[in-house]
């Protein structure tokens, strides 16, 4: 396997493992909220329970934002190292 091909496979490999930790962060936030609402079912009332839902609302869409940025950044990250490898080789071809 030539060096190009190594270094794209490891790009390609830090994205899916960010695409997999993001989606890890999306279901942990959902879960966080889930068990905030539950939570907010116990002795409180009406009002209460729409304020504590939509605050943990809020908060699972914060968490999945910055999971979205982080993504993004390693994605980013990831296609810059396979474009700095594709040059470099390509220099070194000449």
């Amino acid at each position: 396997m030539s060096s190009d091909r190594i270094d794209t496979a490891k790009a390609d490999t830090k994205k899916t493992i960010s695409d997999i930790e993001n989606k890890v962060a999306y279901a942990k936030a959902d879960l966080n909220a889930d068990v905030e609402k539950v939570k907010a079912n116990f002795g409180h009332d009406e009002a209460e329970k729409k304020a504590a839902y939509a605050k943990a609302d809020i908060k699972a869409n914060a968490e999945k934002a910055k999971a979205d940025v982080e993504n993004k950044v390693a994605h980013a990250k990831a296609d810059v190292e396979k474009a700095k490898s594709q040059i470099g080789n390509k220099i070194s071809d000449y």
